[in-house]
């Protein structure tokens, strides 16, 4: 007891620290927030108990930082635009995710991910549990006669997507070593969640993970097919998002090819078609007027047919409508600089990773939630390394649990 109350009075608080409490308090509420557990606690007091979060990682920036003057003046520029877009918009994901990714300097990532993956896994159990026994609503939902499930998440494609990157965290983590058994379990929790949401697009991403994760391993290991493969992984953010958009601005719902794509994408082309023609794209952004079928109140909409069905899924139309022009060139340069340095660094790891966040981002719209992506914290320990002298420091930052 007394080694135990010594170790407690010479702990210190870093800035390491100071950031992963933040990142597991941030976590847990947002993950919170699209819950069914809002009908106890509003989503109002989530949002206004996430500014406690926000609040210790900019104090990491300015005081427990070693920062210099270009690193300062380079924050205050994005802090700037970060705060302008969660005005105009409307939306606050993307000023957390913003903050988050600032504050990652001299932040062990590998831990971060750690962190994510049991603090996902814990709260997705948890929520399961507790609609099992009724403590909460377990919303049902029905397409064609088919019964899908959300589990205490507001809508079954929320529950699929929690899972696909909290299976993303793991693959991360197990990148060196995963082999036929791992595949076998992503195989088995892709049939698993289809079976309860029906959530046909994100079991195709969870399942896509198999053939990209094996192509970035063997090209770890030198396999020259494998590495020409991977060697364009970093293309596939900006093709996506590139692709997404002109599908959805040309969309002609007469056209026969057309239609047969937004069906396969489940109407997602004519919903960002309208959304582009209602509130197109600005320098700073806007604010959509958004009705969907999650939650409670959505599911009454739906069962009862009050209100027009309208939400914007894919993140890469969201974020040009609502964070504008250079705030979405601005990510998917993000996008594009981790998975390139990964292919650069030899570890394929990352680069594998952001190929499936740049499927899901088609489809779904958590690419900048924190409770469902960490990935994009990796961007400053990365460029911090490579700012440091020699590549060693990299090594330990960016892959320490994949040697």
């Amino acid at each position: 007891m007394k080694k135990v109350l010594i170790n407690l009075y010479n702990f210190e608080f870093d800035g390491q620290f100071i950031y992963e409490i933040a990142f597991v308090y941030n976590t847990f509420l947002t993950f919170l927030s699209g819950t069914t557990a809002t009908e106890y606690l509003s989503g109002q007091i989530i949002h206004l108990l996430s500014y406690l979060g926000i609040a210790l990682v900019l104090y990491k920036i300015f005081f427990l930082d070693k920062i210099n003057l270009k690193w300062l003046l380079l924050g205050v520029v994005i802090l700037s635009l970060l705060v302008l877009t969660w005005r105009t918009s409307k939306d606050f994901s993307l000023f957390t995710m913003g903050i988050f990714i600032l504050g990652g300097r001299d932040v062990n990532f590998t831990r971060v991910v750690h962190l994510f993956f049991y603090v996902t896994v814990i709260l997705l159990i948890g929520i399961m549990l507790m609609s099992g026994i009724g403590i909460i609503r377990n919303l049902v939902y029905h397409r064609s006669g088919v019964i899908r499930q959300s589990l205490g998440i507001t809508y079954p494609t929320d529950l699929a997507a929690h899972i696909l990157y909290a299976v993303l965290a793991y693959t991360y983590l197990r990148f060196a070593k995963i082999n036929w058994k791992d595949y076998s379990l992503l195989i088995l929790i892709a049939i698993l969640v289809y079976w309860i949401t029906q959530a046909r697009l994100n079991t195709i991403c969870i399942l896509s993970i198999i053939p990209t994760v094996y192509i970035g391993k063997m090209a770890r290991k030198g396999n020259s097919i494998c590495k020409f493969i991977s060697s364009f992984y970093w293309t596939i953010p900006v093709t996506s998002a590139y692709l997404i958009f002109m599908l959805s601005y040309f969309y002609i719902s007469s056209n026969k090819i057309f239609e047969k794509v937004n069906n396969l994408l489940s109407n997602r082309l004519y919903l960002g078609h309208k959304a582009l023609r209602l509130y197109s794209v600005s320098i700073f952004g806007t604010h959509m007027r958004e009705s969907g079928w999650g939650g409670i109140e959505g599911l009454k909409m739906m069962e009862h047919n009050t209100g027009r069905y309208f939400f914007v899924d894919s993140s890469f139309i969201r974020m040009f409508i609502l964070y504008g022009l250079i705030m979405g060139i601005i990510i998917l340069i993000i996008m594009t600089i981790i998975s390139w340095l990964s292919i650069q660094r030899g570890s394929y790891n990352l680069a594998s990773i952001i190929v499936i966040l740049s499927m899901s981002a088609v489809i779904e719209q958590h690419l900048l939630e924190i409770a469902f992506n960490p990935f994009f914290i990796s961007l400053i320990p990365i460029l911090s390394s490579i700012s440091l002298k020699g590549s060693n420091n990299f090594g330990k930052i960016y892959s320490k649990s994949h040697k």
